[in-house]
């Protein structure tokens, strides 16, 4: 689920017979429905698992059933399709959770390779932000804090919340990241 910068709602919904997402308002008006390409009448996405909004009005959904994240503009058209494939990574793209900050960029955390992936605003890959390197471990959730450094949060499933700071330089487009961690222990009983 995610809010439009209107305050409606989008939110994912799969079943074995139909997957889709639906804008509605806050009161439960369901404003629309988009599961077919508004072009070519394609289906957009099989499993609409994370979803996020973006700056320009797109809708970032990762399908998990594809393992890729599809960006779909305000009109319903698919845009762009990511899949990793030309990343180099060890293992398959397991794209997990997203998030999109003040700059149109889209975080995708990608649990399998233990990495963060940094794809500009129309959904073209420009480097992988944080890794192991950075102590980086199976992320799982992701969000992004609403100034534009970004502060940006990991929750891997080791009880660990990591959050990592980085700085744009918009004319260099470099990151430099820094870390900090904080253990978690939580009773869930």
């Amino acid at each position: 689920m995610t809010e439009t910068d209107t305050g409606n709602v989008i939110v994912g919904l799969s079943s074995l017979v139909d997957e889709k997402l639906v804008e509605m308002t806050t009161e439960g008006t369901e404003m629309r429905t988009m599961k077919y390409d508004s072009i070519d009448n394609t289906k957009l996405f099989d499993y609409p698992y994370s979803l996020s909004t973006n700056i320009n009005g797109d809708i970032v959904v990762v399908d998990d059933y594809t393992k890729t994240v599809v960006v779909v503009d305000q009109g319903g058209h698919k845009k762009a399709t990511y899949d990793a494939k030309n990343e180099n990574l060890t293992k398959p793209f397991h794209p997990r959770f997203i998030a999109t900050d003040k700059l149109g960029q889209i975080f995708i955390s990608d649990y399998e390779n233990s990495v963060v992936h940094l794809l500009d605003k129309d959904g073209v890959f420009l480097e992988f932000l944080i890794s192991d390197k950075n102590g980086c471990s199976e992320p799982f959730g992701l969000s992004i804090d609403s100034l534009v450094r970004g502060q940006q949060q990991e929750f891997p499933h080791n009880h660990k919340v990591i959050i990592y700071m980085y700085i744009y330089v918009q004319r260099a487009l470099e990151f430099k990241v820094q870390s900090k961690t904080v253990d978690i222990h939580a009773d869930f009983t």
